[in-house]
């Protein structure tokens, strides 16, 4: 069982790791921690569009979706982090994370568990983020969730749940948005 002590000196050993290493290990860490108190923290946003394109996009912070934001507080406050506004911030390290929600925008059926190293982290099913990057485009106008979520869409299509998607888009809008995606892909994968 890891202990706060031995953890928090891992998150400061991190300090010269690149970014990516940085975080997702830092993201395993925090996940063990939180583990140990009954707490499944799931990466969702950019870093798990990051986790995904294999670092091909990138982002800046991490953030978590979890119930038990009491307790998650103290573990990251334990951990040597500062609350900054929003955010958790670890001076030592230059990182910050970010709990936007106690629930889970998506499917828990398909949070996808990543090995890093002899840890693991939770991240937000394939599906669940593209349907995000997807209704950012449409609602938002967002052309770079477009671009991202249309090459998640490509990069995984053989895996995707393509019923899931269509049964999860909320608006007409959002519908015809993911087949026209669909439909690209179709035509660039013959």
């Amino acid at each position: 069982m890891q202990n706060i002590a031995k953890a928090r000196k891992e998150l400061v050993n991190l300090k010269h790791k690149n970014k990516f290493e940085k975080m997702i290990e830092a993201a395993a860490i925090i996940t063990e921690i939180m583990e140990q108190e009954k707490l499944k923290p799931i990466i969702v946003g950019g870093l798990s569009v990051e986790i995904y394109t294999l670092q091909e996009y990138t982002t800046q912070d991490i953030d978590f979706v979890l119930s038990g934001s009491e307790k998650a507080d103290k573990i990251l406050l334990d951990l040597g982090f500062e609350k900054e506004g929003r955010y958790w911030v670890h001076p030592d390290i230059g990182l910050a994370i970010e709990i936007p929600d106690r629930t889970l925008a998506g499917d828990y059926n398909k949070v996808t568990v990543f090995p890093i190293g002899q840890r693991k982290v939770y991240v937000i099913g394939i599906e669940d983020i593209i349907l995000d990057r997807l209704r950012a485009a449409v609602h938002w106008k967002s052309g770079v969730d477009r671009e991202w979520g249309y090459r998640l869409l490509y990069t995984y299509f053989e895996k995707i749940d393509l019923d899931y998607l269509y049964n999860h888009t909320e608006t007409l809008t959002e519908k015809t948005e993911l087949q026209i995606w669909i439909k690209k892909v179709q035509n660039e994968k013959e």
